[in-house]
């Protein structure tokens, strides 16, 4: 068995023992891929509120919903899913972004889709989804940028 083959103790088992050399090479790609991800798909939703209805008028939707102060809430949205997205790519700040952001999805989450039910099919979305996102964020808080990110790279993680 070379060193390829070896997987660490703190793996789980392979499934098919011959893609050891595979695992090996892209193991530790998996979480930066996730942050990626993450942040890409979270910067699109960004650019879309802006190139839609622009800041007043998603702070009008806020209003609607019963969300006050409207305002100063949707430029920390549009912070958040612009600026914090690009951060959580890159792996900058990682900790304190993917905490606000977690924390914008609790709102999401039970203010603007839990009346609405379970189902994300469901008139107006269900909680479920954006439930999911906030906990898979609020995960990427806890751990950090991890070894490919900026953070580490300047040898500062918050």
């Amino acid at each position: 068995m070379t060193q390829l083959d070896q997987v660490p103790a703190s793996e789980p088992r392979l499934l098919v023992p011959a893609l050891a050399p595979f695992y090996n090479v892209v193991r530790d790609l998996s979480y930066p891929l996730l942050r990626l991800t993450v942040g890409g798909i979270l910067l699109v939703h960004g650019i879309v509120k802006i190139m839609g209805p622009g800041i007043t008028g998603f702070a009008g939707g806020l209003v609607k919903r019963g969300i006050e102060p409207a305002l100063p809430f949707a430029y920390l949205i549009f912070f958040n899913e612009t600026i914090g997205a690009v951060c959580l790519i890159l792996g900058l700040f990682t900790r304190p972004i993917a905490a606000s952001i977690a924390i914008e999805f609790v709102v999401i989450t039970f203010m603007a889709h839990f009346g609405n039910g379970f189902s994300f099919s469901s008139p107006g979305g269900g909680w479920e989804y954006p439930f999911l996102w906030g906990l898979v964020i609020f995960t990427i808080s806890l751990r950090g940028g991890g070894p490919y990110s900026l953070d580490r790279k300047i040898g500062k993680e918050l």
